[in-house]
């Protein structure tokens, strides 16, 4: 309870962070390495891409543009 105190967040907030049952924001995860006096980095080291949960889509932005150049390149 005291992390979540000098973090600035509600403890049953921190508390499914803690369980993977919510995804933190940056800012979110910035205030919590600030209370454990940490470099953000650290919470996020040895993180992929594949460790996030599922998006409700799979278009990057990379494959916008592409099709975008693509369309106009015609």
């Amino acid at each position: 309870m005291e992390l979540a105190e000098l973090a600035g967040l509600h403890f049953t907030n921190l508390g499914k962070i803690e369980r993977g049952q919510a995804n933190p924001s940056l800012h979110t995860i910035v205030r919590i390495a600030g209370a454990l006096n940490l470099n953000p980095a650290v919470l996020l080291d040895g993180m992929t891409a594949d460790m996030l949960p599922d998006r409700p889509h799979k278009v990057t932005v990379a494959d916008l543009i592409r099709a975008r150049e693509a369309s106009e390149n015609g």
